[in-house]
């Protein structure tokens, strides 16, 4: 029995190991280094785009977020002018309501007044009137004869202007 050994070296089989190790790195390198290659840097560049897009979207977003913020700042503002000045407005129109209600008073009163003093004056020529039939009755009694009519008004007058003083 003949014992080989199982770890041989033989020269032309090394050196065939590695002239086929060679052409299937060559063969490697044309049909998959670079096919890959390529398919990672076109990877890469995706990548890079979507990470510059996203970017891009971040500032624009950051941009939109102070244009709102600006927006809402100006409304509020533009609210509290417009609330400022409905309130001014609505204290202008109560001083004029209130203005023309002191005028309608007032007018109310001079008319009350009036009103008093026409009825004061009628009232007293009313008492004049009846003082002044009085007066003559009196007198025609008194002197039993009968007096014109312009001797009438005469001694009326007579009687109310003692009679006012």
């Amino acid at each position: 029995m003949e014992h080989k050994a199982l770890i041989s070296f033989s020269i032309p089989e090394v050196c065939f190991a590695w002239i086929n190790l060679f052409i299937l790195f060559l063969i490697a390198k044309k049909f998959l280094f670079k096919p890959v290659k390529e398919m990672m840097l076109r990877r890469e560049k995706e990548v890079k785009d979507i990470y510059s897009k996203a970017e891009e979207a971040s500032e624009h977003a950051k941009l939109l977020e102070e244009e709102c913020k600006q927006k809402l700042l100006a409304a509020k503002f533009e609210a509290a002018r417009i609330i400022n000045e409905a309130i001014a407005n609505s204290e202008l129109k109560a001083e004029e309501i209130v203005e023309q209600a002191k005028q309608k008073a007032m007018q109310i009163l001079e008319k009350a007044q009036y009103q008093i003093k026409k009825e004061k004056d009628d009232a007293l020529r009313s008492a004049y009137d009846e003082v002044a039939d009085v007066v003559l009755i009196t007198a025609s009694k008194f002197l039993k004869k009968e007096m014109s009519m312009e001797d009438h008004k005469r001694v009326i007058n007579e009687v109310l202007s003692d009679v006012m003083v």
